[in-house]
Order: structure tokens, then C-alpha cells, then sequence
């Protein structure tokens, strides 16, 4: 059975020279909303419809999302997750091993160094040989498509995911 997952890199957040706020609770800025909305019109444009969302309780994150969710055909049972802002790539995958398995089409939403880390351990290289497209962090609001054959979250491991895409 084909599971999908989508991991989205929270949009850009305001820096500590723009605002005094903690790191945790910066919001997006103006070009950080921007990307958000025009993701969620790629999402829509593309089919990319989850039915469960995990997201990261970091303001960013929650604001991506929230930019996102009008753009959702379908709306997904959404997850905030306040430990998975402070999650590696090896925690972020145990994480997603526990979702249920009636869900096929997985949604994370969360920060770097995670998400780009996540996205190195899903990541199966082509038979080619190309070199992986995750050597740098991925970019703010970007959104990497991954579809593994799985029967359930739990069979997750690294190296399943055959990379869909990468959209910016």
C-alpha cells in the first residue's frame, strides 16, 4: 500500500534583530506569509491533500500551516505536536512510525535542523546514482514529496521514501 508524506520547512520567521521575542514564538514575516500562501495554492494545483497533519507548535510553524489550510481540499486531522520542534531527524521518524495507520497521506510541519534531517533518512537514492538533493537544509516554506510502500507508519524506515518531488 503506497503511503505518501509530505515535510514542509516552516516559512521564514522574523529574526532576533526584528523582534525581542524568544525564537519560539517569532512569527512569520511578510515574505514568510507570502510563501505559505502561494504553497498552499502549489499544494492545491498539485493534489498534495493530507489527511493527517503533525505540526510543530513554534509560532512559524503553526502560521505556515494555518497560510496553508484554507488551500486544503480536504481538511486533515491535524496533530500540534510540542515536542517535535526540538526533534531529530531519528526522532521525527519514530514520531511518524506511531501515526495511524488508517492515514495515507502525511503531512509534517516543522523546522530545521529536523525536517531536513527526516528528509536525508526517507530519502532512497535512485538506481542512477544521483547524489541526494538534501546535502543543505532545506529552504524556508519548502515541501519535499516522499511515497513509500508501506502497510502501516510503523514499517517506516530510513531510506524507503522514493523522493516525488520538491517544491519551493
Amino acid at each position: 500500500m503506497q503511503k505518501r508524506i509530505f515535510l514542509l520547512r516552516s516559512a521564514r520567521g522574523r529574526g532576533s534583530d526584528e523582534t525581542s521575542l524568544l525564537d519560539y514564538h517569532r512569527p512569520l514575516t511578510r515574505r514568510g506569509e507570502s510563501a505559505a500562501i502561494s504553497m498552499g495554492k502549489l499544494m492545491l494545483k498539485k493534489g498534495y491533500t493530507p489527511d493527517i497533519v503533525i505540526c510543530a507548535t513554534p509560532a512559524r510553524a503553526r502560521q505556515t500551516l494555518a497560510y496553508i489550510w484554507p488551500s486544503l481540499l480536504r481538511k486533515p486531522h491535524l496533530i500540534h505536536d510540542d515536542k517535535l520542534h526540538m526533534m531529530r531527524g531519528d526522532e521525527m521518524l519514530a514520531r511518524l512510525q506511531q501515526a495511524d495507520p488508517a492515514y495515507h497521506r502525511l503531512l509534517v510541519v516543522g523546522k530545521t535542523p529536523g525536517i531536513t534531517e527526516l528528509a536525508r533518512l526517507l530519502y532512497r537514492p535512485p538506481s542512477s546514482g544521483a547524489s541526494s538533493p538534501f546535502t543543505a537544509e532545506m529552504a524556508p516554506c519548502a515541501l519535499a514529496v516522499f511515497e513509500c510502500e508501506l502497510g502501516s507508519w510503523a514499517e517506516l524506515t530510513p531510506a524507503c521514501g522514493g523522493l516525488i518531488g520538491i517544491e519551493t
